[in-house]
């Protein structure tokens, strides 16, 4: 052989299924590609936004204190400079005409005092007007003018809590969250590619698994016809001997034919084998039509052999004397036998007076005398075939008596509505063996048909038997269905599967966009309490014990407050005397008393920042972290107020919550007590300290949503997919699968049957004692016996078969075959212990 000649594939041997390189192909790269995908999505930007200090700048706002204060540069996707002055915007600056290398031009300006309450944003894009402008990144001017008053927006809060550098850090973070044409790149395109993917990989994956199942199909159905081959080949020198060991006078013509049947048959397949197995092992051939035909017809003719060849063996043994012709006659014998075991339980349950007792007692008999002729101890090999057959045929008769007796009275003809058809039962073909026994071929069917017709007229006309119909009946044969109906059923399933499918996607998609909504949603909740308060100078304007009674619990962060006490005229410049209110009177501006200069609220802010060094950064000169500042100022009638605090936190976020007072109104609330000033506030700092950094979403959600939905269901169907293909590998889960429950029910029966096999054996052992027929009580616990280690070789077959074999109609069927035996098991196994029993009863009363 040269090496490159391809080895003769063994019968032992799988077919190379291989595996679906394209699926997994196709799977690796959208994987690869989504990978990547995320991984780009969350690259973080590579650029920085330079900022520029000109001018003389108040708040300790310098290049220094601005560097000190910046823990990292301020990110952005390509470079953007923020130059910060000390002067206001001119008109043409306003208009975006800004120098070169300025992107954005910040002023430190402070507005002038509100004279209106204003709450539609017009104070607010008029104190932005001249303080901000930006270079024109936008085709719609106003959209530059919006993001321009929110970089403004963004200073001026954190100026109102007391900062200066960080105030001008918070606007450069706010312009490089809008002013940045290389965004974050979008996650459509690259969603969407792998949506296409994920897609591609199901359709290869659902062709490779629809490809390997077929495949593994044939294979099968190869593999078992190439066991029964090598069964027969295997005992082909014993059915010679067994054909050469009977005398030629007594060999009938049906078995001379057998066996020349099987002595060439066995040749020619053992020639035709090869080609068959290396067509369907072959990649090229394998899920040809022409080795469907070619495997096909291989199956049929083992087939065929098989059953000659058994026949052979059956009929040698009988003819013979051999040893196993008592089995041949149990083979015959045992559908016949259960079926009338059954007739004759339905025939017992009817009510008084419908059956003739005598019909009865010669139904059983016609039951003794084949079973005892089942034992073949009845004479020569001609003579035991001959009473065999008398047998069937006087049963047969009894049948056919009961079926006119059963449609001849007028009260079982009201009973009997109508004449049932007899439903199919699970049996043998024996037509092969009968002939090598010179018996007729159809003779068991016809029997058989004929116990069954009275069975369905007696379940017709008294009813159902509960120890075997619901027993039984999976395992009677059903009705098959019209092939339309079926393919309606098959389609409605089908329908049934996209639904849930659609639903489960669907269920899938909105719980992630619900996340999505409720991260960015999610207002944190806080269960600390202050770290410590401290006064200063001192305590002694304050009532602490009260003010400690009161303090709130439910901070997000460890926070130091310090409570400092101020004078509101000194430093605010602002009264509670009546008379100096009435002089600054305005009729334009009845609240203009309640009104403070920003201006000055700030300047004290960092005058109490100045006196206090120790809350202080060196380098920066903002507040520590974890401090917070509360002034009270105080006025000269003992009233306070609190319109500000200090905190080493930026504000951020589109509510600005961080900020203790309006810029819009600049008012003050007057509070007669200092305990409420300091409680009050820090109530209010516990609320709004959650809220800081809270954004909107920046994009509809629907979208994603919608493809979302269709990615949820493709990953579904892959996943349902590679279950389907790994089960159809080599997995033996013997809970799993159609059927699982039913094969577990029977095996349960089958072992109570097991466990009462020497009650069985006691009962048939008394029969054979005592009763009238001791040879047809003997046949009948040897056919009991047989036919339960049959049921007990079916069960431990079909709990092993793989778990992708058993989705199948063969599947199904061979459990139906099962709870059929194991019903008869039971029911003979029933009306033995019943009869004995009654004999036991008639004993003791002789």
């Amino acid at each position: 052989m040269s090496r490159k000649a391809t080895p003769p594939a063994r019968s032992g041997n799988k077919p190379n299924f291989g595996l679906p390189w394209i699926s997994i192909l196709l799977g690796a790269v959208t994987v690869v590609f989504g990978t990547t995908g995320l991984v780009n999505i969350a690259t973080q930007p590579d650029s920085e936004v330079r900022i520029v200090i000109e001018g003389q700048q108040p708040w300790n706002i310098s290049r220094e204190t601005v560097e000190a204060a910046l823990d990292r540069p301020v990110a952005s996707w390509q470079p953007l400079t923020l130059t910060v002055t000390d002067r206001t915007l001119s008109l043409e600056e306003q208009q975006g005409n800004l120098a070169p290398g300025t992107d954005i031009l910040l002023s430190t300006k402070l507005p002038k005092a509100a004279t209106i309450d204003n709450y539609d944003g017009s104070i607010r894009r008029a104190q932005a007007r001249d303080k901000v402008a930006i270079r024109p990144f936008f085709e719609d001017p106003a959209q530059n003018l919006a993001v321009g008053q929110g970089i403004h927006d963004a200073y001026q809060a954190n100026v109102g809590i007391g900062h200066g550098p960080l105030a001008v850090i918070a606007a450069a973070q706010e312009a490089s969250r809008h002013l940045d044409h290389g965004s974050p790149p979008s996650p459509w395109p690259w969603i969407m590619a792998t949506a296409l993917g994920l897609a591609l990989t199901a359709f290869a994956l659902s062709k490779a698994q629809r490809r390997r199942s077929r495949w593994g199909a044939r294979f099968r159905r190869l593999t078992a016809a190439q066991r029964q081959l090598a069964g027969v080949v295997l005992e082909l020198d014993a059915l010679e001997v067994t054909y050469l060991a009977v005398d030629p006078g007594q060999r009938p013509r049906g078995f001379t034919a057998a066996w020349a049947k099987v002595r060439k048959a066995s040749l020619d397949l053992a020639r035709t084998e090869e080609k068959v197995v290396a067509a369907v092992h072959a990649r090229g051939s394998g899920m040809t039509p022409e080795t469907a035909r070619k495997l096909e017809s291989f199956e049929s003719l083992v087939s065929q052999l098989a059953a000659s060849a058994d026949a052979v063996m059956g009929a040698g043994a009988v003819i013979g004397r051999f040893r196993g012709g008592e089995n041949t006659f149990q083979r015959l014998t045992a559908p016949l036998a259960f079926a009338t075991r059954e007739l004759l339980a339905r025939l017992r349950a009817a009510p008084a007076g419908a059956i003739d007792p005598r019909a009865v007692t010669d139904l059983e008999s016609a039951l003794d005398a084949l079973l005892a002729a089942s034992t073949g101890k009845t004479g020569g090999s001609k003579h035991a075939v001959r009473a065999w057959d008398q047998a069937e045929r006087v049963l047969k008769r009894q049948a056919h008596a009961l079926s006119r007796k059963l449609g001849r009275p007028r009260r079982l003809r009201r009973m009997l509505r109508r004449r049932p058809l007899a439903a199919p039962r699970p049996a043998e073909d024996l037509s092969v063996l009968r002939t090598s026994l010179g018996l007729t071929p159809q003779g068991s069917r016809l029997s058989l048909n004929a116990v069954d017709e009275v069975n369905a007229m007696a379940r017709e006309a008294f009813g159902r038997l509960p120890e075997f119909d619901d027993a039984a009946e999976p395992a009677r044969g059903k009705t098959p269905l019209h092939p339309s109906l079926r393919t309606g059923v098959r389609r409605s399933a089908k329908v049934l599967a996209g639904i849930v499918l659609v639903l489960a996607s669907a269920m899938l998609s909105s719980m992630v966009i619900v996340g999505i909504e409720d991260v960015a949603e999610a207002v944190p909740t806080g269960n600390r309490p202050l770290q410590a308060l401290r006064f200063e100078p001192d305590d002694s304007k304050f009532d602490v014990d009260e003010i400690r009674r009161g303090l709130p619990v439910d901070f997000t962060e460890d926070l130091v407050v310090t409570v400092v006490a101020r004078d509101a005229e000194d430093e605010l410049q602002l009264t509670m005397d009546p008379e100096v209110r009435a002089k600054i009177y305005d009729p334009s501006d009845p609240f203009a008393y309640t009104r403070f200069d920003p201006k000055l609220l700030v300047e004290s802010m960092w005058t109490i920042k100045a006196q206090y060094p120790h809350l202080v950064d060196e380098g920066s000169g903002e507040l520590l972290p974890g401090e917070v500042v509360l002034p009270v100022w105080f006025f000269d009638d003992g009233s306070t107020t609190a319109p500000a605090w200090l905190t080493s936190a930026v504000a951020t976020g589109v509510t600005a919550a961080l900020g203790r007072f309006d810029w819009n109104t600049n008012r003050f609330t007057p509070e007669m007590s200092p305990e409420w000033a300091v409680s009050n506030t820090l109530d209010r700092l516990a609320r709004v300290l959650p809220l800081n950094d809270q954004r909107e979403l920046d994009s509809n959600l629907d979208p994603l949503f919608w493809l979302l939905f269709p990615t949820n269901g493709l990953v579904l169907v892959i996943g349902y997919q590679v279950l389907l293909y790994g089960g159809s590998m080599s997995m033996r889960l013997g809970r799993f699968g159609k059927g699982a429950a039913r094969l577990r029910t029977v095996r349960r029966e089958l072992e109570a049957l097991t466990m009462g096999l020497d009650d069985s054996r006691l009962n048939a052992v008394f029969m054979v004692d005592r009763g009238s027929v001791p040879l047809a009580a003997s046949g009948d616990q040897r056919l009991f016996e047989s036919a339960l280690a049959v049921a007990w070789r079916m069960a431990g077959e079909l709990a092993a078969r793989p778990l992708a074999q058993r989705f199948g109609p063969d599947y199904t069927a061979q459990i139906h075959k099962l709870e059929y035996l194991v019903s008869v098991l039971s029911m003979r196994d029933a009306d033995v212990a019943g009869r004995a029993r009654a004999l036991f009863v008639a004993v003791r009363e002789a």
